[in-house]
């Protein structure tokens, strides 16, 4: 089953001051996401992953989905 996806940015109104400001506290890569599941019953179920791309992350919450029995209709990703 084909499943579409949009990825959506959540943005900060106030940009970091320098690139020291800008540091994680994690030592990995891997970017937050959060997924909107939606079922074919429009109802939805809302997953957080790691994940390095959008792409990535978009494979993880189908992944997920599968695992727990959702039949999706569609995925909306949010990074984070």
């Amino acid at each position: 089953m084909a499943t579409s996806v949009n990825i959506s940015f959540f943005v900060s109104a106030e940009p970091a001051a320098s690139a020291a400001s800008k540091k994680d506290y994690r030592s990995t890569a891997y970017n937050n996401y959060s997924a909107d599941l939606v079922d074919l019953d429009n109802e939805v179920y809302t997953l957080e992953v790691e994940a390095l791309t959008e792409s990535e992350a978009s494979d993880k919450a189908e992944r997920i989905a599968f695992e727990m029995g959702i039949q999706v209709s569609y995925i909306n990703i949010y990074k984070q």
